[in-house]
């Protein structure tokens, strides 16, 4: 039997913390590996301590009012994998660390990641990661540097926030 590398396997141990997930909409697990390849950390999307999960309330807030994914985070009930395993190891165990991102749809199939979203982008740079490699639904990964994704999910709100209506608007 071949051994895998060490982000695949680093990958298959964060897929395998997904599954732990308890959002009805999308799971993920992220791992937080220090440079002697010791998992420092490990965290997947759930409701805060001693709140229900989704799973459990059998529904999910923002699907009830039907907001759509990637946007109004603070009517979700979960923490995403990255802040949990962010907050479990505390940012001078993180720092310098790589962080390993996988996650699962409701049906089983993996996540296609395309980036952490905003909040989580924000503490892995803050939290001083060194990279984040995210796990692709044909099975291979990729690495990105932290600030290139803060910067991504920067761009990506301010084009979400330029479609908006200003409501301060007026025809004549």
């Amino acid at each position: 039997m071949m051994r895998t590398d060490w982000h695949t396997y680093f990958l298959d141990i964060a897929l395998r913390c997904a599954k732990q997930g308890t959002c009805r909409r999308r799971n993920r697990g992220a791992i937080i590996v220090d440079e002697h390849r010791r998992i420092i950390s490990t965290g997947y999307t759930g409701a805060v301590s001693g709140a229900k999960h989704c799973t459990e309330l059998g529904m999910c807030m923002r699907e009830h009012y039907n907001i759509p994914p990637g946007s109004n985070y603070e009517f979700c009930r979960s923490i995403h994998a990255e802040m949990n395993a962010l907050l479990q190891a505390g940012i001078d165990r993180a720092r310098g660390c790589y962080l390993y991102l996988a996650g699962i749809n409701p049906d089983g199939s993996i996540i296609e990641h395309d980036a952490p979203c905003l909040l989580c982008a924000k503490l892995i740079v803050q939290c001083q990661i060194k990279a984040v490699v995210i796990l692709q639904a044909d099975g291979s990964y990729n690495i990105h540097h932290p600030a290139a994704l803060l910067s991504f999910k920067s761009s990506e709100a301010v084009d979400r926030i330029s479609m908006m209506p200003t409501g301060g608007e007026t025809t004549e």
